[in-house]
């Protein structure tokens, strides 16, 4: 399918092909048979969603690591768990980044979100509600630590 789209870049008709939920294998093997490279890879990508455990679907640090080697760029869709075995609520009512939240005095979504940020990954987040676009943006606002980064990868 991505073969039958690089015409439409060459003509001008597409800035860019993306591709979703590859894995670094399936990402590897897509690589040598195009001539246009991908420019995104979208995957399910958050705090307690980057392990081994969620590999098949380019969920994990190995596909995020792969796709900065070949300059892809990796965006995470569910920046606050929604994809994870226990999902959004699991995430962001963890004792960890409830911690770090208020260490911050920011919220749980923040903080999930800037860990994503501070990871190099494009965080894709969706609301109809301003207050939460809003808070979504205040997330660019801090930084979190090292053992802070440390601290929320391990949370699963």
């Amino acid at each position: 399918a991505s073969r039958a789209l690089e015409p439409l870049v060459k003509s001008g008709k597409a800035r860019a092909i993306g591709i979703s939920n590859f894995n670094s294998s399936a990402v590897e093997a897509l690589l040598p048979r195009v001539k246009v490279k991908p420019a995104v890879n979208q995957c399910g990508y958050s705090i307690g969603g980057h392990s081994e455990a969620t590999q098949l679907w380019g969920r994990d640090d190995a596909t995020r690591q792969t796709c900065r080697k070949h300059a892809v760029h990796y965006s995470a869709y569910s920046p606050l768990g929604g994809v994870t075995m226990h999902g959004t609520g699991h995430v962001l009512s963890d004792p960890t980044v409830k911690a770090v939240a208020k260490a911050h005095n920011r919220s749980a979504a923040q903080v999930a979100l800037r860990w994503v940020l501070q990871r190099d990954v494009v965080a894709v987040t969706s609301s109809d509600k301003l207050s939460h676009i809003s808070s979504d943006l205040a997330a660019l606002e801090f930084a979190l630590t090292d053992e802070e980064m440390e601290q929320l990868g391990k949370v699963r």
